[in-house]
């Protein structure tokens, strides 16, 4: 019966599994067209100002200006139905009942976005239309900020920088329409020194070899003065919390240290002592970064909690015999209630003549069964398998010595915690106690 449950909780994992692999896939597909999007929606935020500057003919010939507003025009499009899309599969996904078409969020931002205007009038201030789209380069800004929490501040500052670029070239287009510029500049030039200026003024550097002429370029310049301000403190500020934040987990794992490292000088403990412990934290971060593995589980829901832990101790659980017949309920409480623990190399786990309240199962690592003079190795025992349960049934001493041979990442069940596992289902139990009289050949009952 075990073995059927557990065959059909691995077949439920490879299902999630597999449909976890159909969202990856789904979300990098996703990720790459919400590129193709901005890229589109950054190249008009580009030409589009320098296409409405007098004069100003940088942006190309016409053939390849009618050929790019044709490609965005068709992205747009293509963007409004993509989008519709995935709120469908959304609302479908979370249960909403279709009793009419998904709404879009900035339906009438995508629509005017998308219309080919500079086709129907020429270049016209209408085309400032198209930059309606940046909303959704923010959209998928924030949803990438979102789900990579760990790099979120660098995210930041990446768009941060992308969006003051952007800014930047809409300043200099700005300066280029408000001066007036001698007309043997080529427009390269033109717009270089512009951008200097602009660069200069939003670092708050302000060498002012270009100075406002009229009282619209001065207006104009002070605007720049106060978002540069905004601007240099902003970036400050970034680049401190990034520096502060870049490895939260490690920081965390240095601080420890050094407070154990301050007690272990305070109390004068003996070296060999201090390098074991060191040692055993150094361990615990090149393998678990860390973390605890009962604190990430006490965040999550019940649910979760109870799949996540029959997910690691699956494989552990299959290979005990006294577990064979169990029902899922019994096999979900039991792995909730192991609990995991590290033993460093040359530890004793359990010593022969001890009285036993722990059963254990190793994850990763080896130990040794010895005889009880401590030399003879009665067996050698290595992942996946388990040691100790005479404990949880019979009330007698450790029959033999158990050693770490390497560091050991193990899961212990508790004899009392078992028991009143035990009390909750007493079929199981009477089956447990047969079996376990059976293997250790006693008579006595199972407490």
């Amino acid at each position: 019966m075990l073995k059927k449950e557990l065959a059909q909780a691995k077949e439920a994992t490879q299902h999630v599994h597999r449909l976890g692999m159909m969202q990856e896939r789904s979300t990098v597909l996703n990720n790459a067209w919400d590129l193709v999007v901005g890229a589109g929606a950054t190249l008009s935020a580009l030409v589009i100002p320098l296409e409405l500057l007098p004069g100003f003919s940088y942006v190309g010939e016409a053939q390849a200006t009618v050929l790019f507003e044709w490609l965005i025009t068709t992205i747009f499009a293509t963007d409004i139905v993509v989008q519709y899309l995935r709120t469908r599969a959304r609302e479908t996904r979370a249960g909403v009942e279709q009793r009419r078409p998904a709404l879009l969020p900035g339906l009438l931002f995508d629509v005017l976005a998308t219309l080919p205007l500079r086709m129907v009038f020429g270049p016209t201030i209408w085309q400032v239309l198209r930059l309606f789209k940046l909303y959704r380069v923010a959209g998928f800004m924030h949803a990438w900020r979102k789900r990579h929490v760990k790099n979120a501040s660098v995210l930041r500052l990446i768009f941060f920088v992308f969006w003051l670029l952007l800014s930047a070239h809409w300043i200099t287009c700005g300066w280029i329409l408000l001066r007036d510029t001698p007309g043997a500049l080529d427009e390269t030039t033109q717009y270089l020194d512009a951008l200097y200026w602009c660069v200069t003024t939003l670092t708050t550097v302000g060498y002012g070899d270009v100075t406002p002429a009229n009282n619209a370029q001065t207006l104009y310049a002070i605007f720049v003065m106060i978002l540069g301000v905004g601007v240099y403190a902003y970036v400050i500020g970034n680049i401190a919390s990034i520096l502060a934040n870049i490895n939260p987990s490690k920081a965390s794992y240095l601080q420890r240290v050094e407070q154990l490292t301050a007690f272990m000088h305070y109390r004068s403990l003996p070296h060999p002592l201090q390098r074991r412990i060191r040692d055993y934290y150094d361990y615990l971060w090149e393998k678990r970064l860390g973390y605890d593995e009962n604190d990430i589980l006490q965040d999550l829901p019940p649910t979760l909690r109870t799949d996540v832990a029959l997910f690691l101790k699956r494989d552990i659980i299959e290979r005990v015999p006294i577990f064979q017949g169990a029902s899922d309920a019994f096999i979900r409480e039991i792995a909730l209630e192991m609990e995991p623990a590290v033993f460093t190399p040359g530890d004793y786990i359990m010593r022969e003549g001890d009285r036993g309240q722990d059963m254990f199962f190793i994850s990763r690592g080896m130990v040794e069964v010895l005889a009880p003079d401590g030399t003879t190795i009665y067996a050698t025992l290595s992942d996946g398998d388990f040691f100790g349960e005479i404990a949880l049934f019979l009330d007698q001493p450790r029959t033999a010595s158990v050693r770490a041979v390497n560091y050991c990442d193990l899961y212990r069940l508790n004899k009392s915690m078992f028991d009143r596992i035990l009390a909750r289902y007493p079929d199981i139990a009477s089956q447990i106690e047969t079996l376990a009289r059976r293997r250790h050949g006693s008579d006595r009952p199972v407490r």
